[in-house]
C-alpha cells in the first residue's frame, strides 16, 4: 500500500508512530519542495513512485491506486470526516483503516506509539487513573483529520468538561515532540515495501501538520541548521490532489491542496534516527499490504 506514516519524537529522539494514513496521502509534493528549497533543484521522487509502481504492480502509478478495492468509498468517507459531505454509499471493510483505534491495535505490540485507550466518558475512573499516570493525555477523534479536535488535558478537570456526548475518542499520551520552540512531527511515505521519502513539520499550534515544511537530513546532532530561518511560500495544486481528485478538488480544501510554506533551513537528525523511521516505515506498509481487509474489527462509524 501507499501509506504517509506520521511520526513524533520523545525528548531522547525515539520515534513513534502516531497515524498511518491511506490512499494517497500527502508527503510526496511537500518532500519536492524542500528538496527544491534547499538543493535548488526538482527531486526525483514522482518518476520513483511511478518507477516503483510499475515494477512492483505491473501498472501506473494512477492506475494502481485506483485500482484499490476500497478506494472507490475512500474518498467520500475523508470528506465525510470533515463534516462536509454524506457517508459514502459504498462501503469496503478497508474503510476500517481510518479508525485510529484499529490502527493502534494494529501497530502497537510491534512498533513504538504512544500508549493508548479509548476514552468513554461513562467509565471517568479509568480516564482519570490514565492521565495520573501519564501526566498530560491528548483527547483525539477516532475519525479526526487535519488536528480537528485534538486537545491536551493536564488535569482532571479539563478532562471532566469534555462533553459527555463526545464518544469515539481516544485518550493518547501526551508526547512533547518539540525543537527549538516549534512543535514537530516527521510524514514518512513508504510504497511496495520502499521507502519514498520524509520531510518535517514545524508549528507553534499543538498539532503540527500543515505547518512549515523543513527538508531533514543526517546530522551528528539534533536541530534546526538555523534557527531564524526565512520562508518561501507556494501556491500551487499539489502532485496528490491531480490523482485523487482530478478536476473536481473541494473548495474547502484549497489550502491543504495548494498552499505550502518551506523553511529556508534543514532539519538534522542523527543518522540512526533516520535508518530507525525507515524500517519502521517499511514494516508497517508490509503489514498493512498483507492484511486481510475483511478480517479487520468493526470500526466506530459501523457501531
Amino acid at each position: 500500500m501507499y501509506l504517509g506514516i506520521d511520526f513524533l519524537f520523545t525528548p531522547h529522539l525515539t520515534p513513534l508512530v502516531v497515524e498511518v494514513n491511506v490512499g494517497l496521502p500527502g508527503g510526496a509534493q511537500e518532500y519536492e519542495l524542500t528538496h527544491q528549497v534547499y538543493l535548488g533543484r526538482s527531486s526525483d521522487i514522482f518518476e520513483k513512485i511511478e518507477r516503483t509502481s510499475r515494477e512492483a504492480y505491473g501498472a501506473p502509478f494512477q492506475d494502481y491506486l485506483h485500482g484499490l478495492p476500497f478506494i472507490t468509498g475512500l474518498k467520500p468517507f475523508k470528506i465525510w470526516m470533515d463534516g462536509m459531505g454524506p457517508f459514502p454509499s459504498t462501503f469496503h471493510p478497508g474503510l476500517r483503516l481510518e479508525d485510529k483505534w484499529i490502527q493502534y491495535q494494529l501497530i502497537h505490540s510491534i512498533m513504538a506509539m504512544p500508549e493508548t485507550m479509548i476514552f468513554d466518558p461513562l467509565h471517568f475512573p479509568e480516564a482519570e487513573r490514565f492521565l495520573e499516570q501519564k501526566g498530560a493525555v491528548v483527547l483525539k477523534r477516532r475519525l479526526g483529520r487535519g488536528g480537528r479536535g485534538l486537545k491536551k488535558i493536564i488535569d482532571s478537570q479539563a478532562l471532566l468538561s469534555v462533553k459527555p456526548d463526545s464518544k469515539n475518542c481516544l485518550l493518547q499520551e501526551y508526547v512533547e515532540s518539540t525543537i527549538d520552540g516549534f512543535h514537530f512531527s516527521i510524514r514518512s511515505v513508504a510504497f511496495a515495501g520502499q521507502f519514498m521519502c520524509m520531510y518535517a513539520n514545524l508549528s507553534t499550534r499543538s498539532a503540527s501538520n500543515h505547518g512549515t515544511l523543513v527538508f531533514v537530513s543526517p546530522g551528528h546532532s539534533f536541530g534546526l541548521a538555523d534557527k531564524d530561518f526565512t520562508t518561501e511560500s507556494f501556491n500551487q495544486k499539489s502532485w496528490e490532489a491531480k490523482i485523487w481528485f482530478g478536476d473536481n478538488d473541494p473548495p474547502y480544501l484549497r489550502h491543504n491542496l495548494y498552499e505550502d510554506v518551506v523553511a529556508q533551513t534543514i532539519l538534522q537528525i542523527p543518522a540512526l534516527t533516520l535508518d530507525a523511521i525507515r524500517a519502521t516505515s517499511i514494516k508497517i506498509e508490509r503489514l498493512y499490504e498483507a492484511l486481510n481487509l475483511f478480517s479487520l474489527p468493526k470500526a466506530c462509524f459501523e457501531e
